[in-house]
């Protein structure tokens, strides 16, 4: 999991819902536009080791998609997931 301020203590509750069973990371940079969050996603080691029955949740918050450019966030996410295949 990774994202702006609003998913602090998301990945701890997200592993308390989950259980022992499943492994959950997370890290969040304060006020990052998603084009910041992505970049630094695909840079992590771990998003490297991901397999196909794997999850990746990235979240931004407003400062991804301020001024109506919801449309430029969605394309950075998009180009994630696209590069992961």
């Amino acid at each position: 999991m990774s994202g702006d301020s609003h998913v602090r203590n998301c990945a701890t509750e997200l592993q308390h819902n989950l259980g022992a069973n499943y492994d959950v990371s997370s890290f969040v940079i304060p006020g990052a536009k998603m084009d910041a969050i992505a970049k630094r996603c695909k840079a992590r080691d771990a998003i490297k080791k991901l397999r196909s029955e794997d999850v990746v949740v990235v979240w931004g918050g407003p400062n991804g998609i301020s001024k109506n450019n919801a449309s430029v966030a969605i394309k950075h996410v998009c180009n994630f997931v696209e590069e992961k295949k």
